[in-house]
C-alpha cells in the first residue's frame, strides 16, 4: 500500500464471507438489540466512532451496515493468518503509539472516497469504566479530511455505544445505541486546529458516554 491509497475489500472474499458472518453472531450471541439507528449516514463519508469492549466488537459493529466497513486498527493485529485475513476484509494498521502518516492518508482518502471508517477512539479495550478519555485522532482525521475536501462539514462522527449482557460470551444479549451525528460545522468558527480537535473529541466524549448511560 502505497502512502496515498487506501484499503481495499476483496471482492471475492467479502462476499463468501458474509453469510458465514451472519451465521457465526446469530449461533454465538443472543439477540442484537439496536436503537438509534436511523443515525446512521445511508451514503456518503462518515465516521463511526465506537465504545471498544471486546475483540468481538468490529464483528458486532458489521452488522449494522449493508456494506463493508473500513476500520482502523491496532497494528499488533496484522500477524499470521488473521492479519492477512482481516487486510482484505477492509481493515489497515495504525500503530497506537507512533502514528504514521500513511495510515492518516489511507483513512482520509477512505473518506473522500465516500466510505464508511470505524474508529475505536479510546485507543483500546475498556472495561473497567464506562468510557476513558478519548484520544484526539478521530477529530484530526475529520478536521484534515474536510480541510481537502470540495465542501467542508460534510463528514459527520456518529458516536456508538454498546454493552454485552452480561459480558462477551456465549449467548449475551447485546445492545447497541446510536447517537446523533456530530459535525465540524457545529464549532465556532475560525478555531485553529488544535482547539478545534480538541473541543470536537470533548463533543464526541459527551456523545458516547449519553449513548453508555441508555445501555
Amino acid at each position: 500500500m502505497t502512502a496515498l491509497s487506501a484499503p481495499v475489500v476483496d471482492p471475492w472474499l467479502y462476499p463468501l464471507l458474509l453469510p458465514l458472518h451472519r451465521i457465526l453472531m446469530q449461533g454465538y450471541f443472543g439477540t442484537l438489540h439496536v436503537s438509534g439507528q436511523e443515525h446512521l449516514p445511508p451514503q456518503g463519508p462518515v465516521v463511526w466512532a465506537v465504545k471498544h469492549y471486546s475483540r468481538w466488537d468490529p464483528l458486532v459493529i458489521a452488522q449494522l451496515s449493508p456494506k463493508p466497513l473500513y476500520f482502523m486498527t491496532n497494528a499488533n493485529q496484522f500477524v499470521g493468518f488473521q492479519g492477512w485475513l482481516i487486510q482484505r476484509l477492509g481493515a489497515f494498521p495504525v500503530d497506537l503509539n507512533r502514528p504514521q502518516l500513511s495510515s492518516l492518508r489511507s483513512a482520509v482518502t477512505l473518506l473522500h472516497q465516500g466510505q464508511p471508517l470505524v474508529i475505536f477512539p479510546e485507543g483500546g479495550i475498556v472495561r473497567d469504566r464506562p468510557l476513558r478519555s478519548l484520544k484526539p485522532g478521530a477529530a484530526r482525521l475529520v478536521l484534515q479530511a474536510e480541510a481537502t475536501a470540495p465542501q467542508p462539514g460534510t463528514i459527520p462522527i456518529v458516536p456508538i455505544g454498546l454493552k454485552y449482557d452480561p459480558a462477551p460470551q456465549v449467548g449475551a444479549q447485546i445492545w447497541i445505541q446510536i447517537g446523533k451525528p456530530l459535525s465540524t460545522a457545529d464549532l465556532p468558527p475560525n478555531l485553529e486546529v488544535k482547539m478545534a480537535a480538541h473541543q470536537l473529541t470533548q463533543q464526541l466524549q459527551a456523545a458516547l458516554l449519553d449513548c453508555l448511560m441508555v445501555l
